[in-house]
């Protein structure tokens, strides 16, 4: 009861402060201004709440994120609607970072490999200096929301899009297809995040050596893995199956020694 009517005494006071500001909006600016100031304090309230997620970790409450700020949840209510209209508001904030960070990497004068670098490592800082906040929007979100994929859906969407925009007026800069821009661009997205979510849970790694070995593997592909004579050498052969035989001997097979399995990649010159 004490609590409610404490809770009641302060959503009176919000509502006497916005009135307040009503009163004077007609020398301030009106509602533009208005406008401005509540718009100021749903960012406070925002701050206040990614700070108690930094603090208190990816299972951070309402009430703990609402004490951040010095204030009760219908407050945080009052401005986010509910847990999932902040959530929101906490994804739109941490995208913002990644992307301007993506921006900044993206038209850089420097050679593609080292934007492509550049590019990845960007995520990877962001996990890596905002862990907590990380976890709690891919996993902690992911187990509350009624549509578990949504955070990360709209995330890679986002990054997607942006990564293909450059990636496509790159390509037509160098006069070539700029069809791949896309796919290409959501697969680098798509791999870059499931590599950091598990490089995240075990760091068996320094994040600069991940970079590199993503980096290599985007924009270098696979390295040369055919033995001497052009067969493969990186998996082991299947000793206990029984060949087959006739017209449907298939490549690798003994009997077909000229059909050795294609190379992933032919050898070509490593760019630096």
């Amino acid at each position: 009861m004490v609590k409610a009517v404490r809770q009641a005494r302060e959503i009176a006071r919000e509502a006497a402060g916005v009135a307040g500001r009503k009163g004077s909006r007609v020398t301030s600016g009106g509602r533009p201004d208005r406008d401005a100031k509540r718009e100021a304090r749903k960012t406070a309230l925002l701050e206040a709440a990614i700070e108690a997620v930094r603090r208190d970790g990816p299972g951070v409450s309402m009430d703990q994120m609402a004490a951040s700020a010095g204030v009760t949840k219908p407050i945080l209510y009052r401005h986010f609607h509910d847990r999932a209209g902040l959530v929101t508001a906490i994804a739109e904030y941490a995208f913002r970072q990644i992307a301007t960070g993506l921006d900044t990497a993206l038209h850089t004068d420097e050679t593609p490999r080292q934007v492509v670098a550049s590019t990845i490592d960007v995520y990877l800082r962001f996990i890596e200096s905002d862990t907590a906040l990380y976890r709690f929007l891919v996993h902690r979100t992911i187990v509350e929301t009624d549509d578990p994929s949504a955070v990360l859906t709209d995330y890679i969407a986002r990054a997607g899009r942006q990564v293909a925009l450059v990636l496509g007026e790159g390509l037509r800069a160098a006069g070539l297809d700029s069809g791949p821009a896309e796919p290409w661009a959501f697969g680098i997205v798509g791999m870059v995040h499931s590599a950091g979510d598990w490089w995240i849970e075990t760091r068996t790694m320094p994040r600069e050596r991940l970079a590199e070995y993503l980096t290599s593997l985007v924009y270098d592909g696979f390295p040369d893995l055919a033995g001497a004579d052009g067969t493969r050498t990186w998996m082991p052969a299947d000793t206990t199956a029984a060949a087959p035989t006739g017209p449907t001997a298939v490549a690798g097979d003994d009997r077909n020694p000229d059909r050795g399995i294609t190379p992933l990649r032919t050898p070509r010159r490593r760019s630096s």
